[in-house]
């Protein structure tokens, strides 16, 4: 039995998100980043009454996201881009629970993940892209084997069904919070495969 929950990201369809909440779906997704493919539109209220969500934020202005943040009801938010550990401190003085993404290759990369423990509730570990994300591939998780990790953390990066049995046995997990599915799930970039995701609830994780 997985002991570990699940984030849903990068839904920008209200369909699709009604058709998702069937499931025991943790967190979900919703990303404020414009070069995104899954960018949420100005036309996106249905997102006010969800409580499970998260707003995704890459080195966005701060007042910008104190306006999203009360737009929208959230009091959870990621920041996926090269965000200083005194702008988590800033933000987190708001009241808000803060996820830090660090995007990543190798063992160095983790290099400076400690200075934000104090700023954070979360990490969340991604494969390093251009994009900051959402690419459908992944590091090399054995590398979170050799590492010292302060914080509970989300997996990030090209999990899928073929994938996900191995995240229980590359490491002592018991710092993993949740796991952060997106591409692999999708018919296409912001419309989630529900498919797929009853397939993903339907294995013997």
């Amino acid at each position: 039995m997985k002991n570990y929950k699940v984030k849903v990201c990068g839904i920008t369809d209200e369909k699709n998100y009604m058709d998702l909440s069937r499931y025991p779906i943790d967190y979900f997704g919703f990303i404020f980043y414009n070069k995104s493919p899954r960018y949420v539109s100005d036309d996106c209220d249905f997102i006010k009454d969800i409580s499970n969500k998260i707003a995704v934020f890459v080195n966005e202005d701060i007042n910008q996201i104190l306006h999203i943040v009360k737009e929208y009801n959230f009091s959870m938010i990621q920041l996926h881009g090269n965000e200083s550990p005194q702008y988590c401190n800033d933000l987190k003085k708001m009241s808000l629970r803060l996820i830090k993404s660090f995007l990543i290759n190798n063992e160095s990369d983790f290099n400076d993940i400690n200075l934000y423990s104090n700023s954070v509730d979360y990490f969340l570990f991604d494969y390093k892209s251009k994009k900051y994300g959402g690419s459908g591939k992944s590091f090399d998780w054995s590398i979170l084997n050799k590492i010292k990790i302060s914080k509970p953390f989300f997996l990030s990066g090209g999990i899928s069904l073929e994938n996900i049995n191995k995240i229980a046995s590359l490491y002592d997990n018991r710092f993993l919070h949740a796991v952060d599915i997106n591409s692999k799930f999708e018919k296409y970039p912001g419309f989630k495969d529900v498919k797929l995701i009853d397939k993903f609830y339907n294995l013997n994780l």
